[in-house]
Order: structure tokens, then C-alpha cells, then sequence
């Protein structure tokens, strides 16, 4: 633990593919922070088994869990993997201090609870609003790595309101499944959700329509994106981000969010950091009805892989303050 402080937490952010476990203070700040495969675990109890002999981790003072999948009752498991985890299960194998307790928060919440404390570092400018007209607070962060979800923020960086959700398993818009349909054909009908088609399981399903049947990882799809040789990868790259832009701009039909939209997850990275942005930023910016509200909502990316821990991080230093 660092000099001088004597509140200590314990955050992770559990994803379909890694985990990100790290310790925190009051100040809201983590440190300490290690990043495990999920494959080689069983567990997420097996990860904190691993964490806590890698560091020395202090008597803590509460824990707080990113999941990627719905959270109930202190209970969770990931969409994208064979994991459930239990809040008081979870605090059977941390060091807790009496009456700490464990909390489970869905990761894109975490991410809504860090929006305010992401810094210029932590934030990469894919479209700055349009000047003129009045703005809310608003902000919507959408997450597409191994799935796909979304929150909405409201309001400033002491207590913002944080609406969860679990859009990724929503249908697609129609307007974005008939320009899946113009390219696929009656393939289209198989990629019936929204994390279907933008998540990384996603890009690889698209990949293996184009390229009759090759299998290639999304990661690995996006490394290849931009080589000449590697036709199926530009095409499926290209594709998602057009329909990608082409979704955003529902999402500022149905969220209103002036304060920005924020993207992030690995495939949000491999897509909107590669010159692929232009295509999102063509159909984003399609001329339509109530063109001037799209205008006016910047788009954003969160280049920090490890914001949610953040957002956990915040949850545990207001609760202090509290």
C-alpha cells in the first residue's frame, strides 16, 4: 500500500476475455494494476488467488467488481464466458476489514461512474460538436469488445446518475440490418442483435461470410486491416464501421447524449483509431432528418483499456466520502 494511506480497495473490471484487478485509495485513483487472461482461469476466484500473490494486498476496506453481464442482487454472470460470480463469495477470499462489504457493478456502468474523470490522455476526439445551440448533460459511453453494451451519464463529477442497460442483445435497427442485407444477402438474418454484428465475435462472424468460411480471430481481422493482400479483412472492417456510424446515429435518436458519445473496448479502438473512421464518420454524418442533432453530439474514444477500473474506483472513494 502507498505511504500515508490507510483506506485501501480492492477493483476489477471482468471481461469476456481479460480481467484488470488493482487496489485503490480514497482518492479514487488505482494502482497496482495487473491484467490476467481469462483463459488460463477457471475462476474469477482463481484470478484474485493469483493477484493477491503477485502483491501484497493490505486489509481492505471494500471491493468492487466490474462484470460484463447483467448484475442482480449481488449475483453476476459474464455473457461471453462460463463465469458466474457471487458478492459474498467473492469476499471469502479477500482480506476485508469487518463490515466491508463486496459490490458487483456491470463494467459499463463502471465506465459511466470514470466518464467524468477521464482526462485528455485517457480521450482521443473522433468528432468535436458542431458550434451553436444548447447542449444537456447528457453523455452516452458504448462499449464494443468480446460484446457489446452501453450507459447513459447524467449530470457532473461529484454524483452522476449512471442508467444501465443490456443493448447489445437488443434487435438491430432496421436501417442498419438492411445495410447488413445489401452486402450478405439473407446472411444478414443470422446476425439478429446488436452484439452480434458489433462486438469482436461479431467482426470474425462478418469476416467468415465474406471470405467463404476462413476463421479469423477479431483481433487478428483488425491487425490485418490496411494490407492490400487481405481483401476480406478490409471489406469486413469497412462495412462494420459504416453501419457502425449508421447505428450512432440511432443512439442520438433515442439518448439525446449532447455531452458526447464515448466509445470504448478493443474493437471500438481497432475500428475508430484505423482509417476506417472516415467511413463511420460518413454515415454518422449522413445528411437526414434532424441532421442538426447529430451534429451537435462530439464522438469520442476512451483509449484507456483500464476506465472501468476507475469507475469502481469512484464508486469506493464517494462511498467514503459519504
Amino acid at each position: 500500500m502507498r505511504s500515508g494511506t490507510a483506506t485501501c480497495f480492492l477493483v476489477a473490471d471482468v471481461g469476456g476475455t481479460n480481467t484488470r484487478v488493482a487496489l485503490s485509495g480514497p482518492d479514487g485513483r488505482p494502482f497496482q494494476v495487473a491484467r490476467f487472461q481469462n483463459d488460463r482461469f477457471a475462476a474469477f476466484q482463481n484470478v484474485l488467488a493469483q493477484y493477491q500473490r503477485d502483491n501484497a494486498v493490505p486489509a481492505l476496506n471494500g471491493c468492487c467488481v466490474a462484470v460484463a453481464g447483467p448484475v442482480t442482487s449481488g449475483r453476476a454472470r459474464l455473457t461471453n464466458r462460463d463465469w458466474a460470480l457471487d458478492a459474498a463469495r467473492i469476499a471469502d477470499h479477500l482480506p476485508l476489514i469487518a463490515g466491508s462489504q463486496v459490490s458487483l457493478i456491470n463494467d459499463l456502468a463502471a465506465l459511466g461512474h470514470a466518464l467524468p474523470e477521464l482526462t485528455g490522455t485517457q480521450l482521443q476526439q473522433i468528432k468535436p460538436a458542431a458550434p451553436g445551440g444548447e447542449v444537456n448533460d447528457q453523455a452516452l459511453v458504448a462499449g464494443l469488445g468480446t460484446g457489446f453494451n452501453i450507459c447513459l451519464v447524467k449530470g457532473g463529477r461529484r454524483n452522476p446518475v449512471v442508467i444501465e442497460a443490456e443493448l447489445g442483445h437488443a434487435s438491430l435497427p432496421d436501417s442498419v440490418a438492411a445495410g447488413l442485407r445489401a452486402e450478405i444477402g439473407d446472411e444478414a438474418d443470422t446476425f439478429d442483435t446488436v452484439e452480434a454484428l458489433f462486438s469482436g465475435s461479431g467482426l470474425a462472424r462478418l469476416y467468415w461470410n465474406l471470405s467463404g468460411g476462413e476463421q479469423r480471430s477479431g483481433a487478428g481481422i483488425l491487425a490485418a486491416y490496411g494490407c492490400a493482400a487481405e481483401e476480406a479483412v478490409n471489406r469486413s472492417v469497412d462495412l462494420t464501421a459504416r453501419l457502425l456510424g449508421s447505428f450512432t446515429r440511432q443512439l442520438v435518436f433515442h439518448y439525446l447524449p449532447f455531452g458526447g458519445i464515448h466509445f470504448a473496448g478493443g474493437a471500438a479502438r481497432g475500428i475508430l483509431g484505423s482509417p476506417a473512421r472516415a467511413l463511420f464518420l460518413h454515415s454518422f454524418d449522413a445528411p437526414g432528418r434532424f441532421a442538426d442533432h447529430v451534429g451537435r453530439v462530439p464522438v469520442r474514444l476512451v483509449t484507456d483499456d483500464a476506465a472501468a477500473l476507475t469507475g469502481a474506483a469512484r464508486i469506493l472513494a464517494r462511498q467514503t466520502d459519504a
